[in-house]
Order: structure tokens, then C-alpha cells, then sequence
């Protein structure tokens, strides 16, 4: 048997070990990122209690990007300053607070309010924080870390939603939100106690190894200033912009356009089911080959399904398509895991919460911009095959815009990109 110190010791191991924040973050992105993909099984009910039309009802949505982009950039900064449990733990109440009182809006603006602005708030103090303390942990598996916690992502998508939707149609939408924001606070909130952990760093023994595989970047040392003067960080800013306006634009609109097709809601509901579930798998493989292959080469593959897969299910609105579709986007929508360590790759840890905030910005934008363009197409036409077709255009444009992507391989890059 274990003596007591040896238990002791074992336990302390475990939780000082930075497999345990992989864990927690895995689990806390699981939690926000169901609950803030749920609005496209909350659109339906919501447009048909007030009359509202597409357009008009993927507003806060919209809103919701804007503000989400907009504070990430803020939490960036604040990521160098405070440490990630109490911007997570401030985030949770924010966010569970939004859903509460999302159970009593009474118009539009009282929407806005509420999920544009609490929920948005709350939701962009989750992912730099986690993402990038993960990366700081683990030097060689930085992006298989990464992949995992984002995977969260996936798996709360896969979960959240249609437990969402069948709250939905057993009871009311109404019920359904507030009880969604009282299991955010209370979860999210515990969770993120035990980020306070102390957790010791991966070894950095190997690390000159990776060099064979990731040139180390001469940007390192440049000035926020300087970074922001770079082609390579407008290129990589540009590609997400494009990712957040066909990403968003399917995840709010995925449900609306299957139950259109013929599946009922809760059914519906499964297609963001099969993109989650999927979507774990996907993080996970896109972080481990963000670790061993070239990220630029990756990125553009994965940016050239993608718009196939949209080109392919604007043209074939068919209900087998729909799920052939959720297969293919749901692998490849755990894109942005590449993220962080793609800014690590190029331009080191330095300024890392502030640049990421401020592609986040970008991604936002585009998401902010692609719900409302595809509720109005909607509305003028009366089904999705555009919208679609300009994801995939913009999708195919991403991965032309990643070709021209090119490294820092010598002090003089940083003066040819004026």
C-alpha cells in the first residue's frame, strides 16, 4: 500500500503538473465555448416569439463579435499583468450572468445588451488567457497542448447545444437560457480556482531541437510597432479575418438552414453536434502537425477543403451533404488552435496577449459581418446556397493569402516588409 507521503507526493505532482491546466482549460473552453454556440439553437425560437427576420435577429450576434474582438485585445494586455484565474473567474460571472438575464428580454435592445455585450465580454476572457498559458507551459508540444485545450472547444459545441435545444422544445427557450447561465457561473467559476495552482514549466532541454524543425524568428525582438509594419502580420491577420466571417456565419446559421431542408430542431441541433465532436479531433490532429510540419503548409490545406466543402454544399443542398459537410468542417473548424503558435513561430512570446488580441479583433470582425450578411441573403432569397458559395470563396482567398506568408530568415526581412 501507499504510505502517506508517497500519496502526498503523488498528488502534489499531479497538481502542480501543467497537464492538469491542459485539463482545467480543456474543460472551462468545453463550458463557455457550448454555451456561446447555442445561439444558433436559441435564433429560431427567439425570431418567432417577436417577428423578427434574419437579419435582424443575428444582430447581437454580430454585436457579440465586435465586442469580443474588441476586448480581447484589452484581455491581451491584461494577460501580461494579471494572472488567467481571475480573468477567467470574472468571465464566468459575466457571461452566466448574460444568459440569466437573456431569460428576460423583452426587444431587441435588451438582446444586444445582454449577449452582445455581458456574454461577449465575459466569453473573450476565456481562450488568450488559457491558449497562451499553455504555450508558455510546454515548449516542444506547445501546439498538441494547444490543439487539446481548444479541442474544448469541439466538445462543448458537440455537448452544449442540443442539451440546449431539447431544454428548448421540452420547456421554453426562456428557461433554457437561464438555466444555461446558472451552470456557466457555478462550473466555470470553480474551475478556474484551480488555474492558482502553481505548475512548473515544460523541460527546455530539447527545445534548440525544434529550431530543425521552426526557424526561430529575428522578429523576437522587434517592437509591437515594428511587428505591426510587417506583411507577415497583416498577411496572418487578413486569413483570420476571412476564417471568423465563414466560421461564425456557419455556426449561427448551421440550424436554421438543416431545419429548412427538412430536419426537425432538435435533429437540426445535431449537425452542431457532429461539428463539435468531430471538431475535438480536429484540434487535436491540426496541433500535433502545427508541432511537427511546417504551420504555413497546414494552414493553406486545411484553408482548401474547407472551401471546397462549402462550394460543394452550396451547390448540393441536399440533407446527406449537410452531415458530409459537418464531417469536413467540423475536422477542419479547430483551425485557429494554429493561432498562438503560429504568432510564437513568427514573432515570438514578447508581445503574444497583445497580437493575439488583436487577430482575435480581426476574426471578430469577420464574424461580426458574415450572421447578418447570411440572414439577409436569406431573407432576400429565401435560402443559404449564397452565403455558402461566399464562404467558400473567402475560404479559398484565405489560403492564397497564407502562400504569401514567408519566414524571417535573416535580420534584413524585417526592413524588406516596409
Amino acid at each position: 500500500m501507499l504510505n502517506t507521503f508517497t500519496l502526498r507526493k503523488s498528488i502534489n505532482r499531479i497538481l502542480s503538473s501543467g497537464y492538469l491546466v491542459v485539463a482545467v482549460s480543456f474543460l472551462i473552453l468545453s463550458i463557455t465555448g457550448g454555451a456561446q454556440a447555442t445561439f444558433g439553437v436559441f435564433f429560431k425560437p427567439i425570431s418567432a416569439e417577436f417577428g423578427w427576420n434574419r437579419a435582424v435577429t443575428s444582430g447581437p450576434f454580430s454585436v457579440f463579435m465586435l465586442v469580443y474582438g474588441l476586448f480581447s485585445v484589452i484581455v491581451g494586455r491584461f494577460n501580461e499583468r494579471f494572472s488567467s484565474w481571475k480573468l477567467v473567474s470574472a468571465g464566468s460571472l459575466l457571461v452566466g450572468a448574460g444568459f440569466m438575464l437573456m431569460s428576460t428580454v423583452h426587444n431587441i435592445f435588451q438582446l444586444y445588451v445582454y449577449y452582445g455585450v455581458m456574454i461577449a465580454i465575459g466569453w473573450s476572457t476565456m481562450y488568450i488567457p488559457l491558449v497562451a498559458g499553455v504555450a508558455k507551459l510546454f515548449n516542444r508540444t506547445k501546439g498538441f497542448m494547444s490543439g487539446i485545450v481548444v479541442a474544448g472547444i469541439g466538445f462543448g459545441i458537440g455537448i452544449i447545444p442540443p442539451l440546449t435545444s431539447q431544454l428548448i422544445v421540452s420547456f421554453h427557450w426562456r428557461i433554457a437560457a437561464f438555466w444555461l447561465g446558472v451552470m456557466m457561473t457555478a462550473s466555470v467559476l470553480l474551475l478556474a480556482q484551480l488555474l492558482r495552482l502553481k505548475t512548473a514549466p515544460e523541460p527546455t532541454v530539447n527545445s534548440l531541437k525544434v529550431s530543425a524543425i521552426k526557424p526561430v524568428s529575428v522578429a523576437a525582438n522587434y517592437s509591437l510597432k515594428e511587428i505591426m509594419k510587417t506583411s507577415q502580420f497583416w498577411i496572418i491577420t487578413a486569413a483570420w479575418l476571412f476564417y471568423g466571417f465563414f466560421f461564425q456565419l456557419t455556426i449561427v446559421h448551421i440550424v436554421p438552414y438543416g431545419s429548412d431542408i427538412g430536419l426537425s430542431e432538435v435533429t437540426a441541433a445535431t449537425v452542431l453536434t457532429a461539428i463539435g465532436l468531430i471538431g475535438i479531433v480536429g484540434r487535436i490532429t491540426m496541433g500535433y502537425f502545427g508541432d511537427k510540419t511546417n504551420l504555413r503548409t497546414t494552414i493553406f490545406i486545411f484553408y482548401v477543403i474547407c472551401g471546397l466543402a462549402f462550394l460543394l454544399t452550396a451547390t448540393i443542398p441536399q440533407i446527406w451533404m449537410l452531415y458530409v459537410f459537418a464531417v469536413i468542417f467540423g475536422f477542419l473548424s479547430g483551425l485557429g488552435v494554429l493561432l498562438i503558435p503560429l504568432i510564437i513561430e513568427y514573432f515570438g512570446f514578447r508581445y503574444l496577449g497583445i497580437l493575439s488580441g488583436i487577430i482575435i479583433f480581426a476574426n471578430s470582425i469577420g464574424g461580426a459581418i458574415g450572421p447578418p450578411t447570411a440572414g439577409a441573403i436569406y431573407d432576400s432569397l429565401g435560402h443559404y446556397s449564397i452565403s455558402f458559395l461566399i464562404c467558400g470563396i473567402l475560404s479559398i482567398a484565405a489560403s492564397i493569402t497564407i502562400l504569401f506568408l514567408k519566414p524571417f530568415d535573416s535580420v534584413s526581412a524585417f526592413k524588406d516588409n516596409y
